[in-house]
């Protein structure tokens, strides 16, 4: 009898055990799919203590500056979150090319990227490779600036698509790069006397057509031996960067026109951001715009370090323009080119964004 005792005794002992072991599991699972950074993630956007895993898509390798600011934005998050918030940088397209991680983020399934928006799936916003946006740092920071008619107009193009617009991050300003001097380079009514290189944009053919530049459509593999070979006497739409590194040894000036801001884009799910709770969102509001800052800054002085480089080592003369100067050849841009781009960009943006510079 004592024997029949003990060993139901043991069988129920036994089975608590087990009984206990089903319960972690379960919890243990519910804590694992909470730390996710899905809708569900911050329970309703209540910030719970759960963890919010972030993966942030780039586009450059480990030893590039932006991803060096991006692991600085990572730092960020996680402290001013006190750690509710993980980030996770994957540079280098580690993720996927632009245009994938931007289907990723409408969808929820990829959290974050700073990535070149793709415009296949909404063509207004193409309003970001418009020339002669801003001539200079100064007036960049406050035309891409949160709150500007650039800011907003991209805030709600991006809603549209189910992805949070946090911001802009600067890469570099462009000019032109040619293996002949230009005729009257700062008056945009004058043929410049050369074949100039162009991606194969139409808003980059119309807008150089506007500043006196006969143009030729050239893939960018091709650009080298295109100025080796006078196929194109120069090329638009490279920074100092490119310029130095990829067509040094080739161009003989540098001409400093400042057309056009390269920039990518710093990307949220908008199903994940609405996710969040108030205080969440707040931390990466605020680290989304220091780095927007900071890329201003990084951008402006890896600018000037490549036009020094491009003059000291490889001997190519940095041309440089007045405000003045800039200032005419921006507005004759605008008044001449923008209004033909309602053929890309929808009429009632275009006024607005024309009117936000009278």
């Amino acid at each position: 009898m004592k024997k029949r005792i003990l060993t139901g005794f043991i069988l129920l002992l036994a089975a608590m055990v087990v009984v206990a072991g089903c319960g972690s599991s379960k919890n243990e699972g519910s804590n694992n799919s909470g730390s996710s950074a899905s809708p569900s993630a911050s329970s309703g956007g209540s910030s719970g203590g759960k963890k919010v895993e972030i993966r942030l898509a780039g586009l450059y390798p480990d030893e590039h500056p932006t991803t060096k600011s991006l692991k600085q934005f990572e730092e960020e998050v996680e402290k001013n979150s006190n750690g509710e918030i993980e980030v996770t940088v994957y540079p280098a397209n580690q993720l996927g090319d632009y245009t994938l991680v931007y289907e990723e983020l409408m969808k929820g399934t990829i959290e974050m990227g700073v990535i070149t928006v793709p415009t296949q799936f909404d063509a207004n916003l193409n309003i970001n490779s418009i020339n002669y946006l801003a001539e200079s740092y100064d007036q960049a920071k406050e035309i891409f600036a949160p709150g500007s008619y650039l800011f907003e107009v991209n805030e709600k193009l991006h809603k549209n698509l189910g992805v949070k617009f946090l911001g802009f991050h600067f890469e570099g300003m462009t000019g032109i790069g040619t293996t002949k001097e230009l005729t009257a380079p700062a008056d945009p009514t004058v043929d410049k006397g050369i074949l100039l290189r162009i991606p194969p944009i139409e808003m980059f053919k119309d807008t150089m057509t506007t500043m006196g530049f006969r143009t030729v459509s050239i893939p960018y593999a091709e650009l080298y031996q295109a100025l080796q070979t006078n196929v194109a006497h120069g090329w638009a739409g490279g920074s100092p960067v490119p310029n130095y590194t990829d067509v040094g040894d080739v161009i003989k000036y540098y001409y400093e026109y400042n057309n056009w801001f390269e920039t990518t884009s710093i990307l949220m799910s908008q199903k994940v951001y609405d996710s969040l709770s108030d205080s969440q969102k707040k931390v990466i509001d605020d680290a989304a715009n220091a780095l927007y800052l900071r890329s201003l800054e990084l951008s402006k002085e890896n600018d000037q370090l490549y036009l020094q480089k491009l003059a000291d080592e490889k001997g190519v003369k940095i041309v440089k323009f007045t405000p003045e100067e800039l200032k005419k050849i921006g507005d004759h841009v605008r008044a001449n080119n923008w209004p033909k781009l309602n053929t890309i960009i929808d009429q009632e943006i275009l006024d607005g964004l024309m009117a936000s510079y009278k």
